[in-house]
């Protein structure tokens, strides 16, 4: 367990001091429509590239068809009952006009999960691993940002949205301090299953989060444009830097 956490533990860092900084750029800039679609489509092509160039294909490779197809629809069903519940919530809340709890804590477990992804690809290879670990990284520190500016938009202290922000920042590592206890020892099929999870959750955020509000705002070339520039960056950085 202390070897695998010092492989991941750098990345791990890394990845929350950019939640950390999203949290703090929202104290001073509220990105506008055209620029919050930029990064949005940006993020998802990380993602999407992530998920397509490494994580799908160690699935294929180490896991069962069973595990793989059980896995996937587990972390489906948890992100459709995720959803139903902040919706719900977040009904109640604008009703009485109060601070975006319900958006806060849904964060908050994207990004417990998204830590034990990042724990379960480096369980599978390093290199699967780190890949993640730089894109989730780039979400989160979209994530923070919105949730910060969403804090900003009422009269409640700036301090307030910085403290949430980190603290969604934070659940990475507890994330992957989780996931690397739970995996340690685990067999391939079983690493392969988590993975299957972590894509559904993924292709959650892709879908659900990233580009959905986007893509409603307006119609952009330049965010189309970044959708594909997020993927080329993941795919320069495997073609280049292979291990």
């Amino acid at each position: 367990m202390s070897d695998a956490l010092g492989g991941f533990l750098p990345y791990i860092l890394a990845a929350t001091a950019a939640g950390i900084l999203g949290g703090l750029v929202a104290l001073f800039w509220k990105p506008a429509i055209r620029a919050r679609s930029a990064i949005q489509h940006f993020a998802a092509g990380v993602v999407i590239a992530a998920v397509a160039s490494d994580v799908i294909p160690e699935v294929e490779k180490v896991g069962t068809p069973l595990g793989i197809l059980g896995g996937f629809a587990a972390g489906g069903l948890v992100m459709i009952g995720l959803k139903w519940l902040v919706l719900r919530f977040e009904k109640q809340q604008a009703r009485r006009g109060r601070l975006p709890v319900g958006l806060s804590a849904a964060a908050a477990f994207d990004t417990l999960v998204d830590g034990a992804i990042i724990s379960a690809g480096f369980s599978a290879g390093r290199e699967v691993g780190s890949l993640l670990a730089i894109a989730l990284a780039i979400e989160l520190l979209f994530l923070t940002l919105s949730v910060g500016s969403e804090f900003h938009k009422g009269r409640s202290k700036r301090w307030r949205g910085l403290a949430v922000t980190s603290g969604i920042a934070l659940m990475l590592p507890l994330g992957a301090l989780a996931g690397g206890w739970a995996l340690a020892g685990a067999s391939e099929a079983t690493i392969a299953a988590c993975l299957a999870f972590g894509s559904a959750a993924l292709i959650y955020l892709i879908a659900e989060e990233l580009l959905v509000e986007s893509i409603q705002a307006e119609e952009s070339l330049l965010s189309t444009a970044m959708l594909f520039v997020g993927f080329l960056v993941v795919l320069a950085i495997k073609l280049t830097h292979p291990h």
